[in-house]
């Protein structure tokens, strides 16, 4: 295996599997097994500077605000965390024939660059093996 030595978080308990290496993750999330890929949020830290650059603030109800400028809307849960990620394919186990199954969104796995994909495949191979363990578990219980 080429894990790199940066970055590597394995958390594993029942149907709450988090596998990341760098910024390529599988997690349990929405009812599914899911790989997400993690990239810098651009707002992050900016609302002071964007209210300068003449976005509009606007309160919506309890503490929630959106941002305003022309056509363009910022919703408070972008200021959050320092990064945001997006879903580049899905993991299902199919018990049938007691194997994973991925599908992708759209092309997104093959945007992925050549390093982000050897990293794919590592986290999928961690993946593959605790999702296969968990029904296996399962299926003994």
């Amino acid at each position: 295996m080429l894990i790199p030595s940066t970055v590597m978080t394995i958390l594993t308990h029942t149907n709450n599997m988090k596998i990341r290496i760098e910024n390529i993750e599988c997690r349990f999330a929405q009812n599914q097994y899911e790989f997400v890929r993690w990239y810098p949020n651009k707002y992050f830290g900016t609302k002071a500077q964007l209210i300068a650059d003449g976005y509009q603030l606007h309160n919506i109800h309890d503490d929630n605000f959106i941002l305003t400028k022309g056509n363009h809307t910022i919703h408070d849960s972008c200021f959050l965390n320092p990064e945001s990620c997006y879903t580049i394919a899905t993991i299902v186990y199919d018990k049938n024939e007691h194997c994973t199954e991925i599908k992708s969104v759209g092309s997104r796995l093959l945007d992925l660059t050549k390093k982000e994909r050897m990293y794919f495949f590592e986290v999928y191979h961690y993946a593959d093996k605790q999702i296969k363990k968990e029904n296996k578990n399962k299926n003994n219980d």
